[in-house]
């Protein structure tokens, strides 16, 4: 685990070799809802109003509150100065006046969300909640390729979801970190399905669909909560990963 490099004013500090991954509890008091509110965008304000719950409009607001925060510590700017570009696929980016310092990705589910931030290179990040009441082997029939569909079929049932997930979130984490949504289908390539180990990475292959190729994608496993499976995809190895509890005094 890498150390939080912090200065006196509360900016982070991401190193060229490393990629942050901030775990960020949703469900936060008022006053920590209302001072993340206040970062927001007009835009962002009107998309979180539009959820019919107060709790899902809650949540809305303290993910994307918590990513102007952490963008706006790592680029030494307010939060509300940042604007963000939108690609064909509607995956965002910082806009180009900051130079393509950093690259981040958003992912949450019920009351949890993952922020990922590197060093300029493409990220992804995914994160979901195991529910025992799912039917997770119809979903991997319909959208998983024949390998990983035989290799879950294997297994005892008490190790199918996790393994269902492990797999569901590396793939949509790298999809999100290409940032072509569906026009990679998930079926098109496969993923390691093991969830046992955490911050080990692994080499993803590249579908063999995919055109525009990387040498190298690494993909980690991520346990960050109780009841919980996530995984984050960046471009290229090497990397050192680290990982941090959100909250509004630390970041």
């Amino acid at each position: 685990m890498i150390s939080l490099t912090t200065s006196r004013a509360g900016s982070l500090h991401l190193a060229s070799d490393e990629v942050h991954c901030w775990c960020v509890n949703l469900d936060v008091p008022p006053e920590t809802t209302a001072r993340l509110y206040a970062n927001l965008t007009a835009d962002e304000r009107n998309r979180g109003a539009r959820f019919r719950f107060q709790r899902d409009r809650q949540r809305f607001v303290v993910a994307h509150g918590v990513l102007r925060d952490l963008l706006g510590r790592y680029l030494e700017t307010p939060p509300g100065r940042i604007r963000f570009v939108y690609n064909a696929s509607d995956k965002p980016d910082l806009g180009p006046e900051f130079g393509g310092r950093v690259k981040f990705n958003l992912s949450h589910s019920f009351s949890l969300a993952l922020i990922a931030v590197a060093a300029r290179s493409d990220c992804g990040v995914d994160v979901e909640q195991i529910r025992a009441d799912f039917d997770y082997a119809e979903i991997a029939r319909r959208f998983f390729s024949d390998t990983e569909v035989n290799q879950l079929s294997a297994l005892p049932e008490p190790l199918y979801a996790e393994a269902f997930l492990s797999c569901w979130t590396k793939k949509e984490a790298y999809l999100k970190a290409r940032g072509r949504g569906l026009a990679i289908p998930l079926n098109s390539f496969s993923v390691p399905l093991e969830a046992d180990q955490e911050s080990a990475p692994v080499s993803l292959p590249i579908p063999p669909r995919d055109t525009v190729q990387t040498p190298r994608w690494s993909a980690y496993t991520l346990r960050p909560a109780p009841g919980y499976l996530g995984a984050l995809v960046v471009e290229g190895d090497g990397w050192r990963l680290g990982r941090w509890p959100w909250n509004m005094r630390r970041g």
